[in-house]
């Protein structure tokens, strides 16, 4: 009698196969996703919050979203971010931030509407609630999408 051998996962079409499958699906979905909110453009950004133990803000003058120094124990920034339609169509403007910085960070405005050739001054606060107490540098990220109506 011939013993049989044990099979142990999948063959190696199988796998390749699989793989196909999974990237297939997931490339597909993100097309129907793009296809059905009608994405635009897509903007990322970094963004940075420093919490320190001292009693002072210190700026950040570049046209970026560090929003320098911040007395750990409470205290507020605000910038300003210019958004601009250069299309000749309205486009739905979404911010999303993610990341740890998230917490500290206030839009005055969200999921708006954009007419052709509108410029927006959009205000963006961080904002360390008083007490707060924990110092150290907070990282995420901005992500602008333009969609359109």
């Amino acid at each position: 009698m011939r013993k049989k051998k044990s099979s142990r996962g999948l063959s190696l079409k199988a796998t390749t196969a699989l793989i196909i499958i999974v990237f297939l699906f997931g490339f597909g979905g993100t097309m129907w996703f793009y296809a059905i909110n009608k994405v635009v453009n897509v903007q990322t950004f970094d963004v940075k919050v420093e919490l320190v133990d001292e009693n002072r803000i210190g700026f950040n003058v570049d046209p970026t979203l560090d929003f320098g120094k911040i007395p750990a124990r409470g205290g507020q920034v605000k910038k300003s971010m210019k958004i601009v339609n250069e299309k000749d169509y309205p486009v739905n403007v979404r911010i999303l931030v993610k990341g740890d910085v998230a917490q500290f960070i206030r839009l005055d405005d969200n999921d708006f509407v954009m007419e052709p050739g509108e410029d927006r001054d959009l205000a963006i606060y961080a904002i360390v609630p008083e007490g707060f107490g924990k110092p150290g540098v907070y990282t995420g990220k901005a992500k602008v999408t333009f969609l359109k109506p």
